[in-house]
């Protein structure tokens, strides 16, 4: 059952009539068929909606030959839709399939097992305000394997219009509205934040100050004392070496007095 659905269950007479392998057998035969179809209270234009149609009660065809677990049972329910106002009242009919295998052999001439319910998806036109869905005939075929293979089907009708009996069948009615256009919300301007500005240290004056570095002077680097040149020797080189100065000196000065004197000798006599 569907929630906020609408329904009805009605006991039909359907006469249904049997075939094995496309031929007739026998004629059709009049069965009691519990019918409830179940559908929305309300549908929206365009958009899909579920309908089912549940088969029941305890007079149900008879099985025309043994049908083992390795055939399938099928019912197929039509469904008639009808809507109002311009092409919506046109009726159309949808049919539904749905499937039974039998867990046990069900033998020739027994009861068919209680039926499965079969649902049916219908979408309201443009323009409809209202739909009747009314059950109509129904089929139950034995497929073979694979369900590919028809074997024998029973094709239950209702009464013709006019004869002796009037059919009631289930129906129901239901609301059609348009989809309603929601317009899109208007989204809400996000607010970025304002960076706060970041201070700036202000720069200290830098004062660079530059040392030489004077290496010192090697062990056999000459010294020059304070106010004379560096001659090699003197009162860096100890007690001996100023000996060694003087005795040079007197020798130098020696010559020179020598020299001097052989010069006036050589002088020539003035007469």
């Amino acid at each position: 059952m569907l929630s906020s659905a609408t329904a009805d269950t009605k006991t039909v007479t359907y006469s249904c009539a049997a075939s094995l392998n496309g031929a007739a057998i026998g004629t059709g035969v009049d069965y009691d068929v519990v019918v409830n179809l179940t559908a929305a209270t309300a549908a929206t234009v365009g958009t899909p909606f579920p309908a089912s149609v549940a088969l029941s009660g305890d007079d149900r065809p008879a099985a025309p030959v043994a049908i083992p677990t390795t055939v399938q049972i099928q019912v197929i329910t039509e469904i008639e839709v009808k809507g109002n106002g311009g092409a919506a009242a046109v009726a159309t009919t949808v049919a539904p399939t749905a499937t039974l295998i039998p867990t046990a052999e069900i033998t020739q001439g027994a009861t068919l097992p209680p039926l499965p319910t079969v649902t049916a998806s219908i979408t309201p036109s443009t323009g409809t305000t209202q739909l009747t869905l009314t059950a109509k005939n129904f089929t139950i075929r034995l497929m073979g394997t694979g369900g590919t293979t028809e074997l024998g089907k029973y094709v239950c009708s209702l009464p013709a219009a006019g004869g002796a009996v009037t059919p009631t069948p289930a129906s129901a009615t239901l609301s059609v509205t348009t989809a309603s256009t929601t317009p899109s919300p208007t989204p809400t301007p996000s607010t970025t934040p304002t960076p706060t500005p970041s201070t700036t240290p202000t720069p200290r004056a830098t004062r660079t100050v530059t040392e030489t570095a004077t290496a010192p002077a090697p062990d056999d680097q000459v010294e020059t004392p304070d106010g004379g040149v560096a001659t090699g020797g003197g009162g860096m080189l100890g007690p001996d070496g100023r000996v060694f100065v003087l005795t040079g000196s007197a020798i130098v000065l020696a010559a020179g007095i020598g020299g001097l004197m052989l010069r006036s000798r050589r002088r020539p006599q003035q007469g």
